[in-house]
């Protein structure tokens, strides 16, 4: 089974709609973005939100103390690393780490492994913010990937498409956040479901 994650979450009805449609994690982003959560609310959400969902704070080159005082204060499950992290980084951490990678090319297994991260992220390379972009990135790039590679895909995913990438990466996981949003920002519960049961049709098909 695919799992789910929705990224940009920025109150308790988008993690309550994400949770009650099947996904297994919600992003909440602590760096520059549109989406961008004060802390003090995600404390307040995920207190709210308790076990019922796993909560992943995003950052992008934070400083590490800020990064565990963020983590600690708003009980996160999982960190996520969008930005130019060394290694060395990711072992400081308690917390499990996901690693997003930004790709221009096929990545190179031996080099992704420097990290060690609990799983990789694979995104969209060439935007101003990084993530949320709404742009896909050329798939053929991770099809050669070792076993051993488990990642997240995400980037320009959406309720049309995503079934396609299941199909054809079968990813551990697929990350979505404008996607599954209205025009002028905010997520839309109907394309949150309509995008889980695209995933959902996609396993039936691969399995």
């Amino acid at each position: 089974m695919t799992l789910i994650k929705i990224c940009g979450i920025s109150n308790p009805e988008e993690a309550v709609w994400a949770g009650k449609y099947g996904a297994w994690a919600v992003g909440e982003v602590f760096a520059p973005s549109p989406r961008r959560i004060e802390v003090e609310k995600a404390a307040a959400l995920n207190r709210e939100l308790k076990d019922n969902i796993l909560k992943v704070g995003v950052f992008v080159n934070e400083e590490l103390p800020e990064v565990k005082r963020i983590a600690d204060y708003c009980r996160l499950d999982l960190v996520q690393l969008h930005g130019d992290e060394a290694p060395e980084y990711l072992a400081e951490l308690s917390l499990p780490v996901i690693k997003c990678f930004s790709l221009q090319g096929p990545p190179d297994p031996d080099y992704l492994r420097l990290w060690r991260p609990c799983l990789y992220l694979f995104d969209t390379c060439g935007t101003a913010v990084r993530g949320g972009s709404g742009r896909s990135f050329n798939w053929e790039w991770l099809a050669e990937l070792p076993p051993d590679i488990r990642f997240i895909l995400a980037g320009g995913l959406n309720p049309s498409n995503v079934g396609g990438a299941v199909k054809k990466l079968k990813p551990l996981a697929v990350d979505v956040s404008s996607g599954v949003e209205y025009p002028g920002g905010g997520k839309n519960p109907l394309m949150i479901d309509a995008f889980i049961n695209a995933v959902k049709e996609a396993d039936a098909g691969v399995s």
